[in-house]
C-alpha cells in the first residue's frame, strides 16, 4: 500500500490552456468523459494527460485529482499521489508553450517534503512545524528554520530552542504520545 502525498500545484500559462486542463478535470469528476484506461478511477491524473493526447510511456502517474480551480489566470490543482510528487507536471510542461508548473508535495511516512517554488511565489513556507503537546496537536508552516525553532519555543515553555534541543525533548516524551517535528521542504525541479 502507498503512503499517498498531498501535493498542491499552481499552474500558470495561457489561459486557454489553463481552460482546457480545467474543463478536462471538471468533465472527469463529473462522468461526462469516459476515464482513459480500463479500471482507472475518474480522478487518475493519467486522464488529462491521455485526453490531451500525450503519450504517458513511462511516466509516474500514480495520482488522483482531489480539487481543481481555475481563477484570474491561475490554475489550482490538490492531489493525492503515492509516495510523492508524480510526473504530472513536467508532463503537462513539456505539452504547453509556456506553461510553468509550481509545486509543494507533503508525505510524512517517508518525510518527503519538496517544492519548485524556490523565491515562494505560491508557497511562501519553507518549514513545517507538526506537534502535540499535552494532547494538543498543532501544524503550522513558516518561512524559516528561526521561526519554525521560535514556534516549537513557545509549544514546550521555553525562551528557545535549537535542533538538538527538540530531538533531546522527543526523547524524553517518547512514551506519552507528545512529540514536535520540524520538516525543511527541499527544493527541487
Amino acid at each position: 500500500m502507498a503512503n499517498w502525498a498531498r501535493t498542491d500545484y499552481r499552474i500558470e500559462g495561457n489561459q486557454e490552456d489553463l481552460q482546457e486542463i480545467y474543463y478536462l478535470c471538471k468533465a472527469f469528476d463529473n462522468g461526462e468523459r469516459p476515464v482513459m484506461e480500463d479500471g482507472a478511477s475518474k480522478d487518475w491524473e493519467g486522464n488529462i494527460i491521455l485526453a490531451l493526447g500525450i503519450e504517458k510511456r513511462e511516466s509516474y502517474l500514480r495520482g488522483f485529482i482531489q480539487s481543481c480551480e481555475l481563477s484570474d489566470g491561475l490554475l489550482c490543482i490538490e492531489a493525492e499521489e503515492a509516495w510523492g510528487a508524480t510526473d504530472f507536471r513536467h508532463l503537462l510542461e513539456k505539452h504547453y508553450n509556456g506553461m510553468k508548473v509550481y509545486y509543494i508535495v507533503e508525505e510524512d511516512g517517508c518525510e518527503v517534503y519538496a517544492t519548485n517554488d524556490i523565491d515562494g511565489k505560491y508557497f511562501a513556507y519553507h518549514f513545517i512545524v507538526a506537534s502535540c503537546v499535552e494532547g494538543e496537536d498543532e501544524y503550522e508552516e513558516f518561512k524559516s528554520e528561526e521561526e519554525a525553532l521560535a514556534y516549537a519555543a513557545v509549544r514546550i515553555k521555553r525562551d528557545s530552542v535549537t535542533i538538538a534541543d527538540i530531538d533531546k525533548w522527543n526523547e524524553e516524551h517518547e512514551y506519552d504520545d507528545d512529540y514536535i517535528s520540524i520538516h525543511e521542504f527541499k527544493f527541487v525541479a
